[in-house]
């Protein structure tokens, strides 16, 4: 890929990876019982928590200066970072994270096996005898269906039983077919889950230190009013993920698309076309951003360095 064709996936890796979250969060809050006694007690402990914070920012002969916080920031994040994304393998953030990403992963290549038409609207190519007949019946299953309902039975359970059978008929023709796929998917997420381990474990350790200033200085988080320094407060995190997922995302996409391109293309294995495209789709890119992310985030906030939003630790239990 050309340096504008991974520029324009990391962006629209971004914009998945940000419709995800946001869509997971309104969806849970959307549901949310909550207790008025214990809202009301929520809101006081709230208050007085931002009157504490209001009136340490307030407090200009204490507060240290920004760029001193700024700072300190870095070295903490930086010392942590380094724990996580270590070049000796000794941490176990990877290996932990690869298991979910590869559901995920699995579960976005079946669903885009049982569509006909693949993302640039061209008819798919037919490798399996399964295949070809499950997406004619796909294109004709409502017509199929009205047409068994349109006929006169002899009583309900023969007209239920020849339902059921047209539908058995179509599982087991998209289980048969997916059967089918699942060694070469297997395959590739060896070779993916191999370049993966290489991007978190050689390629970022020595880009640690910059990534964290970078994000530190673009998301302001020493600015913001009450900020301390030993750690990010809920207020700046908004800000904070949006700067780190930018920086991972671009690191991902010009390391491991190059890495996975080359190795599914230039080894003694083919793989199909629709694979390898599969490969290099955003929605790859902002699964597996969204995976370690969320890890991440979370080993900061037990490590006392970050504090999160309850929306945030709401959504991640929800997971």
């Amino acid at each position: 890929m050309s340096n504008e064709d991974k520029q324009a996936l990391a962006f629209e890796a971004l914009g998945l990876l940000n419709e995800q979250v946001q869509a997971r969060i309104v969806h849970y809050k959307g549901e949310m019982e909550t207790s008025p006694e214990l809202d009301a007690i929520t809101a006081q402990v709230v208050a007085q928590i931002k009157a504490m914070q209001t009136a340490l920012s307030q407090d200009d002969g204490k507060r240290e200066p920004p760029e001193k916080i700024e700072a300190q920031h870095g070295k903490l994040l930086s010392g942590l970072l380094q724990r996580v994304f270590d070049a000796e393998g000794k941490s176990s953030f990877a290996t932990q994270n690869l298991k979910t990403i590869g559901r995920r992963i699995a579960k976005l290549f079946f669903e885009s096996e049982l569509h006909e038409r693949t993302k640039g609207d061209k008819d798919k190519v037919i490798h399996h005898a399964e295949q070809g007949v499950y997406y004619v019946l796909g294109r004709y299953k409502n017509r199929l269906r009205a047409e068994l309902d349109g006929f006169e039975y002899d009583n309900d359970e023969i007209k239920n039983a020849s339902l059921d059978l047209l539908a058995k008929l179509e599982r087991d023709l998209q289980v048969n077919f997916l059967s089918k796929r699942s060694p070469e998917l297997n395959r590739v997420m060896t070779i993916f889950s191999g370049v993966l381990m290489e991007f978190l474990q050689q390629h970022l350790p020595p880009r640690i230190d910059q990534m964290a200033k970078v994000t530190l200085k673009n998301a302001r988080t020493a600015h913001q009013p009450g900020a301390v320094p030993y750690k990010i407060l809920a207020d700046s995190f908004p800000a904070f993920r949006a700067e780190w997922e930018r920086l991972l995302m671009q690191q991902m996409v010009h390391f491991c698309g190059d890495q996975l391109l080359a190795k599914l293309t230039e080894g003694d294995e083919a793989f199909q076309a629709e694979t390898v495209r599969f490969f290099t789709d955003p929605h790859i890119f902002s699964e597996t951003c969204e995976v370690l992310c969320d890890a991440l985030y979370d080993f900061l906030c037990l490590e006392g360095f970050l504090d999160l939003p309850v929306d945030w630790r709401v959504k991640l239990s929800k997971n």
